[in-house]
């Protein structure tokens, strides 16, 4: 049975070579196939869902205007994602004062520890004390491993997905992970949050 034209789904690489001719649908499909992705690696630099979203906005903006400068069109995933970091790197140098998600009880980076709101007092404070300590403990990873566990737990990408969206092996993604876990489960064991 032939396939039909809709059931194809182009490679990267074709509609990255689409957009370059300001073709704005085949730029329009890459927005919606990488803009989680994007995100999620603003985010694990800005801590702030809102400031992700501006990055990410205008990564998409530089890339569709730098399209050309891209010499391989199927690392486009790598490609914007150094935009959006680099980027996301130059706002909170600028924005040191802007209190971040990481920096807060409440931010929605932390949707990981049970975030529900409770009738007890007691319990809403030990949630956000626990809130408090993951994002800590988040904060303490590099800006390399700190995209991967986003993408990993948040939004739920294979070792394969990530490496091609930070540019690097699955093998290195997996050894990052590996050793995050490890530091996140010291960070927040029993005793160590006891002590903080």
């Amino acid at each position: 049975m032939a396939q039909t034209m809709e059931q194809i789904v182009p490679t990267t690489a074709d509609l990255v070579e689409h957009a370059r001719g300001r073709d704005a649908e085949a730029f329009a499909a890459l927005i919606r196939r990488y803009e989680r992705v994007a995100l999620s690696v603003a985010f694990s630099v800005t801590g702030n869902a809102d400031a992700a979203g501006d990055v990410v906005q205008d990564a998409f903006l530089r890339a569709w205007q730098r399209l050309g400068d891209l010499k391989e069109p199927g690392s486009f995933a790598t490609w914007l994602c150094g935009i959006a970091r680099n980027l996301a790197i130059d706002m909170r140098r600028r924005d040191r004062h802007v209190r971040t998600s990481f920096d807060t009880a409440g931010g929605d980076a932390l949707a990981i520890v049970d975030n529900r709101e409770s009738a007890d007092p007691l319990d809403e404070l030990d949630r956000r004390e626990r809130r408090q300590l993951v994002a800590q403990a988040l904060r303490s990873l590099d800006d390399v491993t700190r995209p991967a566990v986003i993408l990993r737990y948040y939004d739920g990408l294979s070792s394969k997905e990530i490496g091609e969206a930070l540019g690097m092996s699955s093998a290195a993604v997996d050894m990052r992970l590996s050793r995050a876990r490890q530091q996140l489960k010291k960070m927040l064991s029993p005793e160590e949050m006891s002590h903080g």
